[in-house]
């Protein structure tokens, strides 16, 4: 299997267990060095910002877990180029605090190496999310 597929198949696995609701599965797919990113003003959304580490991440989805219900998560695609994986898709969420749903497509850009997610950022809507929440 090329590096391009390598990637490809170790976020597609990500997706997957999250997907079923096995965070722990997915985050075996995660390097101790990962640099998760998600793009927005963090004094309105409070799962944006830069989060390094598996305990980074875990924080994320703690921050996550406590401000949305994520009521829908789809790949639209995934293609690898070298070490990187691109995607897109759309996620449906929940605000639990205002009950406003949100419905915004993303861009994905991950970096894999030796079959492990080094870097994740995202790019999305943020205005929708910020609306949602408020």
């Amino acid at each position: 299997m090329s590096q391009d597929q390598n990637g490809v198949a170790t976020i597609q696995a990500f997706f997957d267990a999250f997907g079923a609701g096995d965070l722990a599965r997915g985050m075996k797919l995660i390097s101790p060095e990962i640099v998760w990113i998600y793009h927005g003003p963090a004094e309105r959304i409070p799962f944006a910002g830069t989060f390094e580490g598996i305990s980074g991440v875990e924080k994320f989805f703690s921050r996550v877990s406590e401000t949305i219900e994520v009521k829908a998560m789809s790949v639209s695609s995934l293609h690898g180029v070298g070490n990187l994986v691109f995607g897109r898709g759309t996620e449906h969420s929940r605000s639990l605090r205002t009950g406003k749903e949100y419905c915004v497509e993303w861009s994905h850009v991950y970096r894999v190496e030796n079959g492990l997610m080094v870097r994740f950022e995202e790019f999305l809507d943020t205005a929708a999310i910020v609306d949602a929440l408020t």
